[in-house]
């Protein structure tokens, strides 16, 4: 698939199959993301693939943020789908910042965050593998951090990567080039 394609066939899946991503995509898809560009070379970004172990820590602490203390009355279809689609996808991959203490750099480097994550996603897409950025308000949890053990004074959460095959999203009607470009 040409970059082309892949920019336009890229679309975030909401709803996962279980079938397993081979870790030769993940690993071109991580060396694609290493490709972004940075300001001042300071490669900001990280990733921690997380275990299935911790991923249910996650999924434990995202359904006591959203519905409270899970009891025998939170058993309900909305628990079930949220265990389903975050147990669902092959990978779950936290992305992260290295922290600056220069407000100008932090910003720079978000942007070259973000730069790598779509790296990732189009590299993972020209393998025919679907992905989402999630910032759900967990990924700023404290439990977060201990979970992924990422220290939160040397990097900051900016999402949870989910990765794996399912339906993408419906087409979206995109704004006219005319109304998003111009020349002077």
């Amino acid at each position: 698939m040409n970059i082309h394609e892949a920019i336009r066939n890229r679309r975030t899946i909401h709803s996962f199959k279980t079938d397993k991503v081979l870790p030769n995509i993940i690993n071109r898809a991580i060396d694609a993301a290493n490709q972004a560009p940075c300001h001042r070379l300071s490669f900001p970004w990280r990733f921690t693939n997380i275990n299935s172990k911790d991923r249910s820590l996650l999924i434990q602490l995202a359904i006591k943020m959203k519905f409270g203390t899970l009891s025998q009355e939170h058993e309900d279809i909305n628990v079930k789908r949220l265990i389903t689609k975050m147990t669902n996808p092959s990978h779950l991959i936290v992305a992260s910042q290295i922290c600056s203490k220069d407000p100008k750099q932090t910003l720079e480097d978000y942007a070259a965050c973000a730069c790598a994550i779509q790296n990732l996603c189009l590299s993972l897409i020209a393998d025919g593998v679907g992905s989402k950025w999630s910032t759900a308000k967990y990924i700023s949890s404290k439990e977060t951090y201990q979970i992924t053990k990422i220290d939160p004074s040397n990097e900051k959460v900016i999402g949870f990567l989910w990765i794996g095959y399912g339906e993408p999203s419906k087409k979206i009607n995109r704004p006219n080039i005319s109304s998003v470009y111009r020349e002077n």
